[in-house]
């Protein structure tokens, strides 16, 4: 018991040390009659990372460091992920549905208390729902079978785009579920405060019913509610007839709310066509990487890539299979580089325990 309670205090001390230095980005959904595109800036200390292939048809099992009955599930569909914390720990990605999840930090999240029904990670929440959601309705009813444990390390909230241009915003606040979409979220774009303090904000803003002007030089990752108010405005300017396409006017957006010093990823999605469209502050050329490129099976091998490839175009071809001891070091690395000096033998429970997960030939 002793060891336990010590655990949770280290544990307390590094998730406190995390959310000094927040995770701080952006993400949208912008789309018009024939495209659905999502945006992300993934601002943060660390730019490395692994985009992963993972697999449909995979019994899981989740690896949990404290005492809680862990989720179990196999995956109905395969993904792409980007990882910077090993296999299965995405920070988001997009399944073969079309399904888009991405994580923001939110200091004010309180996930629920534990109850009867199994826990998992925030990560492992992100993996969960791009190996069995297809649409927003999915996501939400996975609610009555797995929650975000209290215990986890990272306060978050999420904003997801399925395949139909329906966008959520997923928080945890009070400890209570909290959903925003359809007619509550009348914008569909999400940063680091809370949706409804965010909404709040915006509507002080000229064009959104107030008289302050929106400050566009005022957007590093310190200022999330203007970033929203950026957003927010670019979105509402968009225009379908613009000699700019969707994608590079998506990439613009991302541009006006980049820290040029934390911006490590610029992801846009093309949901309706799987691709994904990214850059990173290391390697500034644009990157494409198409579904049609992969078998998602789970007799097939898993794929990965430096997310800092230096490549450009099409990278499909020069993704590599699954390589166990590169992605030892990238946990070893990120963990110990972002200030989460977790147990030598919690990480290597991180990084051995997607090795038991087992192909399931379904009938």
């Amino acid at each position: 018991m002793m060891k336990k309670i010590c655990f949770v205090v280290v544990m307390l001390f590094q998730i406190s040390f995390f959310n000094q230095q927040a995770i701080s980005c952006s993400t949208f959904c912008l789309k018009d009659s024939s495209n659905i595109i999502y945006g992300r800036s993934f601002d943060w200390d660390i730019g490395y990372g692994y985009m992963m292939t993972n697999l449909r048809n995979v019994a899981k099992t989740r690896f949990l460091p404290y005492d809680e009955i862990a989720a179990t599930w196999t995956s109905q569909y395969g993904s792409v992920t980007f990882n910077q914390y090993g296999r299965e720990y995405p920070i988001g990605g997009i399944n073969e549905t079309g399904l888009v999840v991405e994580v923001m930090t939110l200091g004010n999240t309180q996930y629920v208390n534990q109850d009867e029904r199994a826990a998992i990670d925030e990560l492992g929440w992100v993996q969960y729902q791009l190996d069995n959601s297809a649409t927003i309705q999915d996501v939400i009813d996975s609610d009555k079978k797995i929650r975000i444990s209290n215990k986890t390390f990272v306060k978050l909230h999420f904003l997801i785009t399925d395949k139909n241009g329906e966008t959520l915003a997923v928080e945890f606040l009070n400890g209570k579920v909290t959903y925003h979409y359809k007619e509550s979220l009348p914008q569909a774009c999400l940063t680091n405060t809370d949706y409804a303090n965010s909404l709040s904000y915006l509507k002080t803003r000229k064009g959104f019913g107030g008289e302050e002007p929106i400050d566009y030089k005022n957007h590093a990752s310190a200022h999330s509610l203007e970033r929203f108010a950026i957003v927010s405005d670019m979105l509402s300017d968009y225009k379908t007839d613009s000699e700019m396409s969707i994608v590079d006017y998506s990439f613009t957006v991302l541009d006006h709310v980049k820290d040029y010093k934390r911006s490590q990823f610029q992801i846009v999605y093309d949901i309706p066509n799987k691709r994904i469209h990214f850059r990173s502050l290391q390697s500034t050329n644009i990157k494409i990487v198409d579904f049609d490129d992969f078998n998602f099976d789970c007799t097939a091998t898993p794929m990965m890539i430096d997310v800092n490839t230096t490549q450009q175009g099409n990278i499909g071809d020069h993704f590599t299979p699954y390589d166990f001891e590169l992605n030892k070091e990238l946990v070893i690395k990120s963990y110990r580089e972002t200030g989460i000096n977790l147990p030598e033998n919690i990480l290597t429970k991180i990084v051995e325990w997607p090795e038991n997960n087992k192909c399931v030939q379904l009938k």
